[in-house]
């Protein structure tokens, strides 16, 4: 753990493999939300254990890499969530989303936090001699495939970036697009999806009016985060960038919509630049799964995709 004057308490968490041998930096960072990176599930009769963040991915890294995650603000590491139903009943999915996440994490969370917190954390590795002075891969899921752009244009010590399931333009717009779309499939009426984005339209106003705000919240989240992602869209970011980049995206997304993840690919292509890797896993939702003629399949292959990508 490191206490930062201006960031507050910031927890880590290195692998202790050769923890004491100098490798290159693997850095997860993980989606949104102020849940611990593990959950102790109790009930009657039963326990399980949830982690919330890419254990594959540790499992996958560790041996090459020093594998570092790095928590929420004002959240712990682990914490336990209880229920009076036994391992038959219990609905895991809304114990997990009933958990409530810290005043800490709603005051501070933002992305210049996370992006400033990372490189803290990278800053103290490389004190205490855990880099071998080669790579610094930052993987980023979800909001963290946000971050990771912002984090290798403010810090030159990045060398490779992984965004999954990202965003390439300002995420607002994806909820615009989507009220288009609905009306275009003739799902709800032209006006009601001109007057849902209109809506939408005061109330990311409102947001833009109040970007410190941590009273107001949007979806789940204060303004203050909102509007700290939206201070430029990741492509503005990416297009900077002239190290590697991976982007894997999926086609079926509903969280980060395709169609601005398309974007950077185009402008890539616009501008002649060649370090993007763009991979679509065509079918996939949010979490890479597919529903192939009614079974699910998760497609986990793209790590050995990914470190593959890397060696090279």
């Amino acid at each position: 753990m490191l206490n930062d004057p201006q960031l507050g308490l910031i927890r880590f968490y290195v692998d202790a493999a050769d923890l004491h041998q100098k490798k290159p930096l693997f850095i997860e960072v993980n989606g949104s939300g102020g849940l611990p990176l593990c959950l102790y599930i109790k009930g009657k009769g039963f326990g399980e254990v949830v982690n919330t963040f890419n254990a594959q991915l540790q499992a996958a890294t560790k041996n090459k890499y020093h594998y570092l995650i790095l928590g929420k603000p004002g959240t712990p590491f682990c914490d336990s969530i209880s229920t009076n139903n036994d391992a038959k009943h219990y609905d895991k999915n809304a114990l997990i989303a009933g958990y409530k996440f810290s005043k800490e994490y709603n005051q501070r969370l933002s992305l210049n936090w996370r992006v400033n917190a990372t490189k803290k954390v990278i800053t103290y590795l490389i004190q205490h001699r855990m880099w071998d002075g080669s790579k610094i891969v930052a993987y980023g899921y979800s909001e963290g495939g946000q971050v990771v752009p912002t984090l290798a244009v403010d810090d030159k010590r990045i060398t490779h970036i992984i965004s999954v399931v990202g965003s390439g333009l300002n995420q607002f717009y994806d909820s615009i697009v989507g009220w288009r779309i609905k009306a275009a499939k003739g799902e709800i009426t032209q006006q009601r999806a001109q007057d849902s984005i209109d809506a939408c339209f005061k109330q990311i106003n409102d947001i833009y009016r109040h970007p410190n705000s941590t009273m107001l919240e949007y979806n789940g989240h204060s303004y203050k985060r909102w509007a700290s992602f939206g201070q430029s869209a990741p492509f503005e970011k990416l297009r900077k960038l002239n190290i590697p980049i991976y982007m894997i995206v999926s086609t079926a997304d509903n969280h980060s919509p395709i169609y601005g993840l398309d974007y950077v690919k185009l402008e890539f292509i616009r501008l002649g630049k060649t370090n993007l890797t763009y991979d679509p896993c065509v079918g996939c939702d949010h979490f890479l799964n597919s529903n192939d003629n009614g079974k699910m399949n998760n497609h986990r292959d793209y790590m050995a995709k990914i470190l593959k990508w890397l060696d090279q």
